[in-house]
């Protein structure tokens, strides 16, 4: 296996769309799983929010770093005029489920609002890239 060109993601946007679906289902999943834990539900749910906003920003050839920052994500969309729904303005929030939650004892209790949060968003965010990505091609 190659390593990747470091000046440039591989994938196509359509490629980062499918891995957010899988994440959103592997969130879904966890959900209605009851031996998944809800930290690992919440950090599909964050991955599938970040691959997505990566296909809209893939798609109109705009550089990312690669962060697990949701925020920062959202702030390089909106300076390249691609502003996202208010409905989901406060994705950021799942930010933190990126890395802390992925350990034992980082993390206090995850309620089940919390999980339906996160899902919510990231269906949100997936199916808006969606429109997004297939509008841009």
């Amino acid at each position: 296996m190659n390593p990747p060109d470091k000046k440039r993601l591989p994938g196509s946007p359509e490629e980062w769309l499918s891995h957010a679906r899988s994440d959103l289902k592997l969130a879904k999943l966890g959900k209605a799983t009851p031996d998944i834990l809800s930290q690992q539900t919440c950090f599909h749910a964050q991955q599938a929010v970040e691959k997505a906003l990566k296909a809209v920003l893939f798609s109109h050839r705009i550089d990312f770093p690669l962060t697990h920052d949701i925020d920062e994500l959202i702030d390089i969309l909106d300076n390249a005029g691609i502003s996202l729904p208010s409905e989901f303005s406060n994705a950021g929030i799942l930010t933190p489920y990126a890395v802390e939650t992925r350990y034992p004892g980082y993390w206090g209790e995850i309620t089940d609002h919390d999980v339906d949060e996160a899902i919510q968003l990231s269906e949100k965010v997936v199916t808006w890239a969606k429109e997004k990505v297939s509008k841009h091609k």
